[in-house]
């Protein structure tokens, strides 16, 4: 079996590699000439970095803090958040790391794994099984996807359209230029105002480059008038800046009217745009692909109907959950529960929630239990939600235990154990399983490739209770 992807940024790169880690032939087509040096995006949320993880895709992290401050320069600035600290919701925290880095370390890892990526491909034609590139050549594949962004080309040759608002508001540009000696922001994020510019500043890495974003700005204006805000947002009136590159663009929030359609398949910005408040998009991008390879890879075509029923529901709520966010900023920014009730006031979400504490509900999980607060993350073993996390040793979680279909089980479950081995599946009893995971001790849970809870079970059953359930997450 083999897939083609269509977009070798960061969620198709990423898709890549989970396709081929489970065995699937993969080729990535990329119109660009390389991987893009200008970042667009900063790190990765715990889920995505638990992927990550999971992917064994390694990138350097950087040690900023995650943070807001503001104010007329770099010598004047007031933290808006304070340190951004997610608790601990899974094996991996959040990641800080600026978009490209990721993408070379995904580009590495899937060459490695027999995959394979072509630059400076173009597609101009796409249908059930192939697409076509501007230089002519016809790639065959049993399943396309479409990682070519929110301007996708698959998509509007499908002619899906989208819902959502659209474009809000005025565009940015995305200046990436390089300063030495600029002073360095305590927090990873500083909005810089003052009568003579305006924009948001982001150290890109450890060396002397920078992100500026220009409320506004016009990729047209000369090289001069870019140097003179930065030096005026910043402060520092004698900065050599240079220039490097621009990339304009405008917050939006839009959701593909379909995910699929045949055997063609949409995932990150091809299939929904988030505006960036709450850093929702990539991430959510990263999950999308995650979820979709494990079915490609198992195959079935009820099986993949469940990745529009299950990811189409998340987007929905991530990109109304950014523009709630957007007018209420200050509860974004603070996490504290003494918020709870102005957010539920305005309906957010608490940002664990978004992350993390989404949950499923299509024909690949049994029995799927809504989700239970928009404030409390819940992760109980519920059908449907991302298993609990246990470290069941130093440095490995129950989520490490998930090698595809997965057996997760109490301290006496003896019986599930023997049907598991009967029916060739890894089977783990794990001491503390039982309370996380809402069974007793002779209990299971059976998980999916992508760490989601298909079917628990409160005490004892047979291994035709076992091959029951899985046939029926498998849609079969």
């Amino acid at each position: 079996m083999d897939a083609v992807i269509v977009g070798g940024g960061t969620v198709g790169l990423c898709t890549a590699v989970f396709l081929a880690r489970q065995g699937v032939s993969v080729r990535v087509l990329e119109r660009r000439a390389a991987v893009s040096d200008h970042p667009r995006a900063f790190g990765l949320n715990p889920r995505s970095a638990e992927i990550a993880r999971w992917a064994g895709i390694e990138f350097e992290v950087d040690d900023r803090k995650p943070g807001v401050a503001t104010g007329p320069s770099l010598t004047k600035l007031t933290e808006v958040s304070g340190h951004i600290q997610l608790p601990e919701i899974g094996p991996a925290a959040s990641r800080g790391c600026p978009q490209h880095h990721i993408d070379r370390a995904a580009l590495e890892l899937v060459r490695s794994l027999g995959g394979r990526v072509d630059f400076g491909a173009e597609v101009v034609a796409v249908g059930d099984g192939y697409v076509t590139t501007a230089s002519g050549e016809t790639v065959e594949a049993d399943y396309v996807i479409a990682a070519d962004g929110a301007r996708s080309r698959v998509r509007e040759l499908l002619g899906i359209g989208t819902t959502g608002p659209g474009v809000l508001g005025g565009h940015m540009l995305n200046v990436l230029f390089r300063a030495a000696g600029l002073p360095v922001p305590e927090y990873s994020m500083t909005v810089l105002r003052n009568e003579e510019s305006t924009g948001i500043l982001m150290k890109v890495d450890d060396g002397d480059r920078w992100i500026f974003h220009v409320p506004g700005g016009d990729p047209a204006m000369p090289v001069e008038e870019f140097q003179r805000r930065i030096r005026a947002a910043t402060g520092v009136s004698d900065l050599d800046v240079d220039v490097i590159s621009l990339l304009p663009w405008a917050s939006t929030a839009r959701v593909a009217e379909k995910f699929r359609q045949g055997n063609v398949f949409l995932i990150g910005d091809a299939a929904h745009v988030v505006p960036p408040t709450g850093g929702f998009g990539l991430n959510t991008g990263v999950a999308d692909g995650h979820n979709l390879a494990w079915k490609l890879a198992v195959g079935g075509d009820a099986l993949l109907d469940t990745y529009e029923q299950e990811r189409k529901p998340v987007a929905q709520f991530v990109m109304e959950q950014s523009l709630i966010r957007g007018e209420h900023r200050e509860l974004h920014w603070d996490l504290s529960p003494a918020r709870a009730a102005e957010r539920a006031a305005v309906g957010m979400a608490n940002a664990t929630v978004v992350i993390a504490g989404y949950r499923y509900d299509s024909a690949a999980v049994i029995d799927p239990e809504p989700l239970p607060s928009m404030e409390d993350l819940t992760l109980d073993g519920s059908p449907g939600s991302r298993i609990p996390h246990l470290w069941v040793s130093p440095g490995t979680s129950t989520l490490d235990l998930v090698d595809g279909f997965t057996l997760i089980t109490g301290a006496n479950a003896a019986g599930w154990l023997s049907a598991a081995s009967a029916l060739d599946l890894p089977a783990h009893p794990v001491t503390g399983w039982a309370s996380a995971a809402g069974i007793d001790e002779s209990g299971a849970v059976l998980v999916r490739p992508d760490g989601f809870v298909g079917w628990r079970t409160k005490g004892e059953g047979t291994a035709a209770d076992l091959q029951a359930a899985h046939t029926q997450i498998l849609c079969r």
